[in-house]
């Protein structure tokens, strides 16, 4: 059995302290009830944005829905709230992959994100409708599906959001067995029915243990092609193919990278809040965060490579096409909401993030981690708005040769927005009162494999590596 220890330079990184396994249980089990006037609060106020926001949805499809220019913050929501929930159950996934210790107290509520999928999944039902088919009057627009049915798109980006939601549940379900087993035991009313039924007689054995590992793997690879998946099929039939001569081999990473990217960014999020006000302090480490940190600080820095490796190639091309749309997405009307997308989603946090006394806090990292997901929002804006605008008239045709006005959003644009945003913090905000937001049985698994050391002046944690 090898080992490692990892240093801390202070009392305030020390490591937590051993806790027997059953107030574990009892413990985190616990904070799924006696919901506080704060939660109730907030669970209201987000429950009448989401309906208002649903309700505005409804309300601009009767009312326009024939336009399809009048639809880009749509557009943009779908990929936002893609970015956000798809991408944070792999904040889990790939650190466990890699076997990380520090990973163990992120990996529920990086899943609990799966189920905001709903939010995706509502906002994308009127879009498909309004998206035009391939074929139009005889003329094809230019996009994947080369001598595809008409309706390829439509089909298939459902499929692909629709599969990627009941994967990341099974994903979610299949980690969680032992916790719902841990409800069975040591929790009452419909807390333990529920976990009666759900825990399908788990009690541990080695069988049960390598089947659990072994689901974990298939479904969170299976997870992590389905989304690469949707984010093609989203930023290619959603964004590229709605613009003329738009032709970018390198946007489809760049939207799958930034979405990992808003996916950190909810976790550290999420993790503060929940460990702040349901005090889990002792289970919940400043590791975590670090780590988190310098993962965000990694694929801050990945998104201006994408970035630039697809601006210069429009940049230096100077062909009509590329010109027309340097024209549409940044020089253009949009050029305002660019350099502030850049911003936020890159400089403003790259200079945060670059501190080491930043990433090994929380407070600092939590601003960060907002201002990328306004970042994100409008440089999804800036992308999927101008895209829309363009009349169906002219989507035929070789290049961009008028760039449409700006379209600014309307109340009910606005109303969708903030109510696909209170959708998804809901969702995660209830799923928290269903099952424990930490995982039981891998904090136990953490006490198992760790022992806190004195290391030089400071403090270590001495971690096992069974396998």
């Amino acid at each position: 059995m090898a080992s490692e220890a990892v240093a801390h330079e202070s009392e305030h990184h020390a490591p937590p302290p051993q806790v027997a396994a059953d107030v574990i249980a009892q413990e985190l089990i616990a904070t799924t009830t006696g919901a506080t006037g704060r939660f109730k609060a907030w669970a209201w106020i987000l429950g009448i944005l989401s309906i208002a926001g649903i309700v505005a949805l409804i309300v601009k499809f009767i009312d326009q829905g024939d336009d399809s220019t009048k639809w880009g913050y749509v557009a943009a929501m779908v990929s936002f709230l893609l970015s956000l929930a798809g991408g944070a159950p792999m904040v889990a996934m790939a650190p466990v992959m890699a076997k990380a210790n520090w990973v163990r107290p992120i990996t529920r509520i990086a899943s609990l994100f799966s189920f905001a999928g709903v939010a995706t999944l509502i906002m994308l039902i009127p879009l498909v409708a309004i998206l035009p088919p391939l074929v139009t009057e005889g003329a094809r627009r230019r996009t994947v599906w080369f001598m595809a049915p008409d309706y390829s798109p439509h089909f298939w980006t459902t499929l692909g959001l629709v599969l990627l939601l009941v994967t990341g549940i099974m994903l979610f379900y299949s980690a969680a067995l032992p916790d719902f087993a841990s409800m069975r035991d040591h929790s009452t009313g419909w807390r333990q029915r529920l976990g009666k039924r759900l825990a399908r007689g788990w009690v541990g054995t080695d069988a049960q243990w390598r089947t659990l590992r072994m689901r974990i793997g298939m479904f969170g690879t299976f997870y992590f092609f389905i989304l690469v998946f949707v984010n093609f099929l989203i930023s290619t039939d959603f964004g590229q193919s709605m613009v003329p001569g738009w032709r970018d081999a390198i946007f489809p990473m760049y939207h799958t990278v930034s979405g990992f990217q808003a996916g950190v960014a909810g976790v550290v999020i999420a993790l503060y809040f929940s460990r702040k006000y349901m005090k889990l302090e002792k289970y919940v480490h400043m590791d975590a965060f670090w780590s988190l940190g310098r993962l965000l600080f990694a694929l801050t820095l990945l998104w201006i490579y994408f970035f630039y490796s697809s601006f210069i190639v429009f940049w230096y091309g100077r062909s009509e096409n590329d010109i027309a749309t340097l024209d549409l997405l940044i020089k253009g009307p949009m050029m305002p909401v660019f350099i502030a997308a850049m911003l936020l989603i890159w400089f403003v946090p790259w200079w945060i993030l670059i501190w080491n006394k930043v990433r090994r806090g929380t407070g600092a990292m939590v601003v960060g981690s907002f201002i990328i997901l306004i970042g994100l929002l409008l440089d999804r804006i800036r992308t999927f708005v101008p895209a829309w605008s363009v009349p169906p008239d002219q989507i035929h045709e070789k290049w961009l040769k008028v760039i449409p006005d700006a379209y600014w959003p309307s109340i009910f644009d606005v109303l969708i927005m903030v109510g696909g945003i209170s959708l998804v913090a809901l969702i995660v905000m209830l799923m928290t009162r269903v099952i424990p937001v930490l995982s039981v049985w891998q904090v136990q698994e953490f006490n198992l494999l760790s022992k806190p050391i004195k290391y030089i002046r400071g403090h270590a944690t001495l971690v096992a590596k069974p396998d």
